[in-house]
């Protein structure tokens, strides 16, 4: 096989990967708790927004396969479960937030995040997910390696995280690709990827261009 055919092939099977396809619909989505048992006002909110409710069902899912995993020793997984209630009082916690669903979005993206990016089992594909990831993202002018992860919600999210830094990017509308993008504080940020190849602006410098490789975690 040439060296072209490759990263053709390389290319496509990653554009597979990135690009959102539609989500399953349903006619009432529903998180992974019983809504009739609902406790704080995170949990209330959790029910009352289908994106928030397809975050929870998908960050509970990757717990379990996580926690299921045969090759996870007893004691990584007795830090999972503590590290599991730990980040729900911090979910909870969101409800003293100014912008409650803001931050219990960006809660469940950083834990999806956390969940695929620590442990293998949760990287595991059983027909039910709506995230892939982490992959490696490296753009030009940025010394660091950017991992990012991308979520099939409606609207779809792209959650990138670099040294000490995250963004958060919902998707909008594009032609092509898949493209994320929002006005921060601090200015506009942008991440839109085609295939292998992106582009990313980050607040306060122009835009520079990536390359999207498969995460050898």
């Amino acid at each position: 096989m040439s060296v072209n055919r490759f990263f053709a092939m390389l290319g496509a099977a990653i554009a597979s990967w990135l690009v959102p396809v539609a989500p399953v619909t349903a006619a009432t989505p529903s998180p992974s708790f019983d809504c009739r048992k609902a406790q704080g006002e995170v949990e209330t909110l959790i029910c009352k927004d289908d994106t928030l409710a397809q975050l929870d069902r998908e960050t509970t899912r990757l717990y379990g396969l996580a926690l299921d995993a045969q090759s996870l020793p007893k004691s990584q997984k007795k830090q999972l479960i503590a590290g599991q209630r730990g980040w729900i009082k911090g979910r909870d916690a969101c409800a003293n937030a100014d912008d409650a669903r803001a931050c219990t979005v960006s809660t469940y993206l950083e834990r999806i995040y956390t969940l695929r990016h620590s442990y293998a089992g949760a990287r595991r594909q059983d027909g039910k997910g709506i995230s892939r990831g982490p992959f490696n993202i490296r753009c030009e002018g940025l010394d660091a390696v950017i991992s990012g992860t991308f979520i099939q919600t409606d609207p779809g999210y792209a959650y990138l995280r670099w040294l000490d830094q995250q963004l958060v990017l919902p998707q909008t509308r594009a032609a092509s690709g898949a493209r994320y993008a929002a006005t921060l504080k601090d200015g506009d940020a942008l991440f839109w990827d085609k295939g292998p190849d992106a582009q990313l602006v980050i607040p306060g410098k122009p835009e520079t261009s990536c390359r999207v490789e498969m995460s050898g975690v």
